[in-house]
């Protein structure tokens, strides 16, 4: 944990409304072919086939996904970043302590805002069935800005409106259950400072009194995966709902990367990074509904995954139970690593796969009982093998408006480029 005193900085700047990195820039083609290289280190051993799924009966991984091609579409397009954003350190190097000469104020950059900065998807409706919500986390109050764990994670509990800015990197990492981990509750919005602002724990947003949170510019090295079955590097559960997590990077969960589950609903992703930089026992990412058995979760879990890149994950890209799961114009590369397989919708999950680009996946679709998962638009499946057909008929119709911001499955990754993760230059900031 932190030893070093609180300082909480007031930064006083005017909150513009924090909006998706969307239609405020025209897409830009590439010009390079192909998956990127991998981020595996020379020589490194192939891990054992992952645990699989509990209760889902997950295939056992340890393909690498690319021995013979699938439904292949050539794309150009210029190759994404292979390693974290600048400025990221691995989990549990703790921050230094503020010598008495250093600065009491942190010099934020100025934004120059361009368009509305607002959350997309289920994050913006009320249930499944329900009106729209606006999610506006702390609003338009005065920003704070922290430089450790204790004052943020004072100033994060609680259902009082707050802006926090993270002037990373923070926390003193986790494993095993122990360790660092911020509980966030309602009314909050929490943003980095600058590009690969770090922070050193697990986030854990629970609970039906935990909602309107935005979650923004961080980046959280997990202590890599393994079968201990522990901690998430971000885990939203216990009936949480209405969360917009945008432009963050989770890297090697030690259990999953991003889970949502037991009842939480109403949660977008967007222009998030969920990474692997090695094959490890449990590379399985993106979890909604722990169980087969989970009936406080029927009829929520309604998520919207838009503009992420899934880096190396093996499995659960999401594997989901229970929800409607919108997963639209997102990137899926194994960065050489074990793929075993994709998108899998099993018990009352509902899958709609929208123009999304697909590299080098195995079972980009993979098929479960009692799962249905759409295929629409253009999906782009690049070198893959395994099934890349839907099944089990209709989804559902996302009950948001988004075709101002869809993009073709073949403009995706050059969208991405230089974009997804932690790269926004300021708290404010939404997009060139």
């Amino acid at each position: 944990m932190e030893s070093r005193s609180a300082s909480v900085r007031f930064a006083v700047v005017s909150a513009l409304g924090l909006l998706l990195n969307d239609a405020c820039s025209d897409s830009s083609e590439g010009a390079s072919n192909g998956a990127p290289p991998s981020t595996s280190s020379p020589g490194m051993p192939s891990a054992p086939a992952p645990a699989g799924d509990m209760g889902g009966g997950d295939v056992p991984a340890g393909t690498n996904g690319m021995t013979s091609p699938g439904n292949t579409t050539e794309t150009p397009a210029p190759s994404l970043p292979l390693e974290p954003t600048e400025g990221t350190e691995p989990m549990g190097s703790e921050t230094e302590p503020m010598g008495p000469d250093q600065p009491t104020d942190v010099d934020v950059p100025t934004p120059v805002p361009v368009g509305p900065c607002k959350a997309v998807g289920w994050a913006t409706r009320v249930g499944r069935s329900g009106g729209a919500f606006d999610v506006t986390g702390g609003g338009d109050v005065a920003a704070v800005t922290v430089d450790n764990f204790g004052d943020l994670q004072q100033l994060a509990s609680g259902a009082e409106p707050r802006v926090i800015y993270i002037d990373g990197p923070v926390g003193s990492g986790f494993r095993d259950g122990a360790g660092d981990r911020l509980d966030i509750g309602s009314n909050k919005t929490i943003v980095g400072v600058r590009p690969g602002t770090v922070l050193n724990a697990a986030v854990l947003i629970s609970g039906d009194d935990s909602s309107n949170i935005i979650l923004r510019n961080i980046v959280i090295n997990g202590p890599g995966s393994d079968d201990q079955q522990s901690w998430d590097n971000i885990n939203i559960t216990s009936g949480a709902h209405n969360i917009w997590v945008d432009h963050c990077e989770f890297w090697d969960g030690q259990d999953g990367n991003a889970d949502v589950i037991r009842g939480a609903d109403n949660v977008t992703f967007t222009y998030n990074v969920f990474g692997y930089r090695g094959n490890g026992l449990h590379n399985l990412s993106n979890l909604v509904a722990s169980s087969d058995n989970e009936p406080e979760s029927e009829g929520k879990l309604n998520i919207t995954l838009m503009l992420n890149h899934f880096r190396g994950a093996d499995q659960r890209t999401p594997r989901c139970r229970y929800g409607d799961i919108h997963v639209v114009n997102n990137l899926f590369t194994t960065e050489g690593l074990n793929s075993s397989m994709g998108t899998s919708p099993g018990v009352q999950c509902r899958i709609l796969t929208e123009n999304n680009h697909f590299i080098g996946i195995s079972e980009p679709i993979h098929e479960r009982e009692g799962g249905i998962n759409e295929l629409r638009g253009e999906n782009i499946f690049e070198g893959t093998r395994g099934n890349t057909a839907g099944y089990g008929g209709v989804a559902f119709e996302p009950p948001y408006a988004y075709a101002d911001i869809l993009l073709p499955a073949s403009e995706v990754r050059a969208r991405l480029d230089g974009r997804v993760g932690a790269t926004l230059a300021s708290p404010t900031q939404c997009d060139e």
